[in-house]
Parts: C-alpha cells; sequence; structure tokens
C-alpha cells in the first residue's frame, strides 16, 4: 500500500493574477491558518452568584439562641 507518486495534491493557495512577493505570500497564509484554526476553549467565568433571585424563595433561619429572650 504505497502511495502513487505522480499524484499530485491540490495547491492550498493559488496565486490568480499580479505578482506578489515571498513576504505578501507568506503574510496571507500565517492569516488564513490563524483564521482557520480554532480559538480553544476559553477559561469558564468565575460564578457570582450575589443577587440571585432564588434566593429570595429560600427559609430564612434564626440562630441557635435567636428565640431564648421571648419577653425582652
Amino acid at each position: 500500500m504505497s502511495e502513487d507518486p505522480t499524484k499530485s495534491e491540490r495547491p492550498f493557495l493559488t496565486v490568480v493574477g499580479g505578482n506578489p512577493t515571498d513576504e505578501d505570500l507568506a503574510v496571507l497564509v500565517t492569516v488564513l491558518a490563524g483564521a482557520g484554526s480554532g480559538g480553544g476553549d476559553s477559561e469558564p467565568a468565575t460564578r457570582n452568584d450575589w443577587g440571585r433571585p432564588i434566593d429570595r424563595l429560600r427559609p430564612q433561619w434564626g440562630g441557635p439562641g435567636s428565640f431564648t429572650n421571648l419577653r425582652y
């Protein structure tokens, strides 16, 4: 199972018109490669639980000694 050496692959980039320099082609290939690569997974944002509406529905419990002095 060897590859056929006469079979040619499609070129990555073909210049149709103009006369770009090697530097111009290098910049273009770099930009296209950067645009085609994935950005990767971004860092997840830290969770901020301040002001969640569900907190208004939770019961509020008193401390263990909150009802010891009822005849104040």
